[in-house]
């Protein structure tokens, strides 16, 4: 687009101001080599922003952003419904093999419980087809900060995508941290309109998907894909984890509120105390909170201080004594 300042910025408003423009007007009232004019009017033609006089070769008129853009966008409308038309023939000739592969999916010899996803592309469908398919729950624990987001492209919205139509049916569980985050905020408010519920745990499970106790979906390494389980002693097992999680977890709205935000943060300190005395690094205790090191490493900072110590062992050895205190009190 023609930015203000640029040769055609410029030629643009000698056009509009003009009966109509050609290189040698642009040269003569602006002061700007041939080059420069024939490259402006070439970059206008091509947005539609000038064209040809009738009947003239070489003098051009202007036309409004209006005209230009609705003559633009009608090129890129009719490329986009080829696309979404190319696509939805796709869509329907892979569906056509929904029932030859659940027929013989239980068959495969090897591994017949356990399908491993490591394109992201299949991971993607394989997400959508088991969440679309839901009749009863979708529960995920998703991390703010995904450690397979790269690979699975599972980004912070992802989650609204897997559940397509069905977000009445989705569960999600979230780190206190996720109270912090803006975008988290908005996401968690167009699931709850959309009939979906999200709750906020300390240190929720990893990244875990359990869709009617019948399927789970588990991250298999840290850069190496994600797994699809039907072992149902295994998904009953991921389903009784996730689901006690979600129990003993508070509920979110999505909205912002000062006591929320604190109660929130005192939370997340008495995490880290308890997992200071348990001697946990700070990346451990970063990753299981899913936040950032350097906003674990000044949490940790500012509780040495209220405890008045100067080093980790000396804030370990305080924090034992206050809890033998307090065993002792309730006894």
């Amino acid at each position: 687009m023609p930015q203000a300042g640029t040769a055609a910025s410029e030629v643009y408003t000698l056009a509009l101001r003009s009966e109509y423009v050609d290189i040698q007007r642009c040269v003569r009232d602006l002061g700007i080599s041939e080059s420069a004019a024939a490259g402006a009017i070439e970059d206008l033609v091509r947005l539609r922003l000038l064209h040809l006089v009738h009947g003239c070769t070489y003098a051009y008129v202007a036309v409004s952003p209006m005209s230009a853009s609705l003559q633009l966008l009608a090129v890129q409308d009719e490329a986009l419904r080829r696309r979404q038309n190319e696509l939805e023939r796709l869509r329907q000739q892979m569906h056509s093999l929904l029932p030859l592969y659940r027929a013989n999916f239980a068959g495969e010899p090897q591994h017949p419980h356990v399908q491993r996803m490591e394109d992201p592309r299949a991971a993607r469908g394989i997400l959508t087809t088991i969440t679309v398919e839901a009749e009863r729950e979708i529960l995920l624990s998703l991390p703010t900060q995904d450690p397979w987001e790269e690979l699975a492209d599972l980004d912070r919205g992802a989650w609204l995508r897997y559940a397509g139509t069905r977000s009445d049916l989705l569960r999600v569980l979230l780190p206190e941290a996720a109270r912090f985050d803006v975008r988290v905020r908005e996401q968690a408010e167009a699931l709850i309109r959309d009939g979906g519920q999200v709750r906020t745990a300390v240190s929720p499970p990893v990244w875990l998907l359990v869709v009617d106790a019948e399927v789970a979906v588990v991250p298999v390494g840290e850069g190496q894909g994600l797994s699809l389980v039907r072992e149902q002693s295994v998904v009953a097992a991921l389903w009784r984890t996730l689901s006690g999680a979600w129990d003993e977890a508070r509920p979110f709205d999505g909205s912002y509120d000062h006591d929320s935000a604190r109660s929130a943060s005192a939370l997340i300190d008495e995490a880290i105390l308890r997992m200071l005395l348990n001697g946990l690094e700070d990346k451990v205790i970063a990753r299981r909170l899913d936040i950032s090191l350097r906003t674990c490493q000044r949490r940790i900072a500012d509780l040495m201080d209220a405890l008045g110590a100067r080093t980790r062992l000396q804030a370990g050895y305080v924090l034992g004594q206050r809890v033998r205190t307090g065993e002792r009190r309730a006894a």
